[in-house]
């Protein structure tokens, strides 16, 4: 009876160990929409500006919030371990309105470069260990480069040299070298023409294809995106270029992202159609909003792969905003923040490029481009920056 009894208890235990190994494999194997996932309010705390860039960024291991819009200044957040918001401090940009933009901290620096939009100009803040700003230099538009009404900044580092990439609702693109001590240096601008879509960069990404570097540029006034092969002296060389037509959702370009996976290279890009702004004639040429998923191949040739089109249960009018987050080398989880709808439609995007729809977050207020995404302690966080209502928030993003 003994012997019978352990064995009994045994081959339970192997049973419920083999059961319990099972689960875990499938649960690792199961896709997005399969897993519960779960996007939770964490805090909220009310802030005076619209609210158009909002960033996340570690320094000596604290997390910090860094938010600017449409007023003449830039406020600071401490983040806990746990998502709650701390208000720390405030500095003033420029004596005058006109909006601060594009908060880029340069990787493996403590520097923070933003676009002084009012002023028309570049700026380069120290960040000092507690979080706080000192600012070291700036540069102003001239004659020869585009940083005027300065909205977005890109950073690409090449050996051991970084080169910032600037535009805005001027007509060019202006490349500059910044230094480990805050210095920048011109090394290319290039203006727009028939051919290049540079008018009014709002979007900026960039990905590495066979050790060769792609910048993607999306204009909002041209209504189209350029991809330029970066070299190693930062200078850029076009050589693909994709318009706006009735098949595509580029009137009004606004946010662009990239993500591999696998072997696939994918461009995603959408926009906020003219027909938002109330132009005139803007509807004849409306056929709905949507977001466009292009592949890009080893020479930078952009081809339209996929779309995904607005409709009733999703939330992509005026979409101004797309945040990634990968996962694995089969799959990204997809966030795109919308003005016009006023929440987040948050989609799983796998190796074969369809972006699918499985969550929307009906936020009661607009993403004009403040919404970012962030990895803290092994956790990610979602933090949302109000256009129209007041407020910063952060959410906790779950997989189980």
């Amino acid at each position: 009876m003994l012997i019978n009894r352990c064995c009994y208890i045994l081959i339970s235990f192997l049973i419920t160990f083999q059961l319990g190994c099972s689960n875990k494999i499938n649960l690792e194997n199961l896709n997005l929409e399969e897993r519960k996932f779960a996007v939770t309010l964490i805090d909220s705390i009310t802030h005076s500006s619209q609210l158009v860039s909002v960033q996340i960024y570690n320094v000596d291991n604290k997390h910090f919030g860094y938010v600017a819009g449409e007023k003449n200044t830039i406020e600071v957040y401490t983040i806990s371990p746990k998502g709650m918001l701390e208000f720390l401090k405030q500095y003033q940009i420029s004596d005058k309105f006109g909006g601060v933009r594009a908060l880029t901290k340069i990787k493996n620096t403590d520097l923070l470069v933003l676009g002084n939009k009012a002023d028309n100009a570049l700026e380069v803040h120290k960040i000092k260990s507690d979080g706080r700003l000192e600012k070291i230099n700036t540069i102003f538009d001239s004659d020869t480069t585009f940083i005027d009404e300065i909205v977005t900044i890109h950073q690409i580092a090449i050996n051991d040299r970084t080169f910032i990439y600037a535009g805005g609702l001027d007509k060019g693109l202006s490349c500059y070298e910044i230094t480990e001590d805050g210095k920048l240096y011109d090394i290319q601008s290039i203006k727009d023409n028939d051919s290049l879509f540079l008018h009014g960069i709002i979007g900026m990404s960039s990905l590495v294809i066979e050790n060769k570097k792609f910048l993607v540029t999306g204009a909002f006034f041209d209504g189209g995106i350029s991809c330029f092969q970066v070299m190693e002296n930062g200078h850029l060389e076009n050589v693909s270029n994709v318009k706006d037509d009735k098949t595509l959702f580029l009137n009004g370009t606004f946010p662009v992202n990239t993500v591999q996976l696998g072997f696939q290279n994918f461009l995603l890009v959408g926009h906020r159609h003219n027909l938002h702004y109330s132009t005139d004639y803007a509807e004849e040429h409306y056929h709905g909003d949507g977001i466009n998923v292009f592949k890009i191949n080893a020479q930078g040739k952009v081809n339209l792969h996929s779309q995904l089109k607005d409709n009733e249960q999703l939330l992509l009018k005026g979409s101004t905003r797309i945040e990634i987050i990968k996962f694995n080398e089969k799959e990204a989880l997809v966030f795109i923040g919308t003005r016009d709808d006023k929440g987040i439609q948050i989609c799983s995007l796998k190796e074969n490029g369809v972006l699918n729809p499985i969550k929307t977050i009906d936020l009661g207020y607009s993403i004009y481009n403040g919404m970012t995404v962030e990895e803290i302690d092994n956790n990610w966080y979602l933090l949302t920056g109000a256009y129209d209502n007041n407020l910063i928030e952060i959410y906790a993003v779950t997989l189980n």
